[in-house]
């Protein structure tokens, strides 16, 4: 399996990219409404810290995703696909990337706006990009749980585009992103 994507498949670091973001994303997701539900104290806040380290990892991961996304070929449409959904597909994944940097950003800034520091796994805190300010943080609050169904919503529609094309199309959509890595 070749590094690079080709004009017909993508490569083994974008299947990798891709993969992998879906498993932290979802983490992230689950972990964050599991958090929630929680009572206020130390254990939550524990719980909030690992929450935020994996919010600030999907940033990492997604910006060297994004690199290699604008810096290789990208795999065409699918020939058998009507013009449309060839530009919704376009524009649906240009909407997941711009969601998954909003999510992880309005964590951070909600947190900040809160007066409380974002951890990356016990290494460091993030640098202070805000003051802190509790109606802020609520507006960016709001935004978080916002962007999150948002993000879970279209993920989902994604898949099961993705689904469709393989079980009801019979094309390669859904194969080029899981031939072996």
């Amino acid at each position: 399996m070749a590094l690079n994507n080709t004009g017909q498949d993508y490569g083994s670091l974008a299947k990798f990219f891709h993969w992998l973001m879906f498993l932290l994303l979802l983490g992230a997701i689950i972990g964050g409404n599991l958090d929630a539900a929680m009572p206020d104290g130390p254990e939550k806040a524990q719980e909030l810290a690992i929450h935020k380290s994996f919010g600030v990892l999907i940033l990492m991961v997604l910006s060297l995703r994004l690199l290699w996304k604008l810096s290789n070929t990208q795999p065409a449409h699918v020939e058998s696909i009507p013009r449309w959904q060839a530009t919704a597909s376009t524009v649906t994944h240009w909407g997941l990337y711009l969601l998954m940097f909003a999510q992880p950003l309005s964590g951070i800034l909600m947190s900040q706006s809160f007066g409380y520091p974002v951890p990356f796994f016990g290494l460091f805190d993030l640098p202070m990009l805000v003051e802190e300010n509790k109606a802020v943080a609520k507006l960016v609050h709001e935004a978080h749980e916002i962007i999150w169904i948002l993000l879970a919503a279209i993920a989902t529609a994604h898949a099961l585009a993705a689904l469709h094309h393989h079980f009801v199309r019979k094309n390669d959509v859904l194969r080029r992103m899981l031939r072996r890595v």
